[in-house]
């Protein structure tokens, strides 16, 4: 959670390719953890982040990649359908959900 933390301050700062990797590192160290079903799991996910991330940098494309990713993981989160929706708005394309 802290490099996650630490991508969005980049992000806040202006270095958007650092917070990029950041974020995607993050995410593929999130991805890697077989989460156990007592335990929780994160608030948002580092992959719905990174795609929230590359939405506001402009890139829908990447991020509908990244949202897509994290529903394999995650079915259903809406968060990561609501990135999908405007992910595929943006790039004029149909929702299905």
């Amino acid at each position: 959670m802290l490099q996650e933390a630490q991508a969005w301050r980049m992000a806040a700062r202006g270095e958007t390719a650092a917070a990029v990797i950041s974020l995607r590192s993050a995410a593929d160290e999130e991805d890697a953890v077989e989460k156990l079903p007592v335990t929780p799991g994160p608030i948002v996910p580092a992959r719905e982040q990174l795609g929230e991330l590359l939405l506001r940098l402009g890139q829908p494309d990447q991020a509908l990649r990244e949202f897509h990713a994290a529903l394999i993981l995650a079915p259903g989160r809406h968060g990561a359908l609501v990135g999908v929706s405007a992910a595929e708005r943006l790039l004029g394309a149909p929702s299905a959900n």
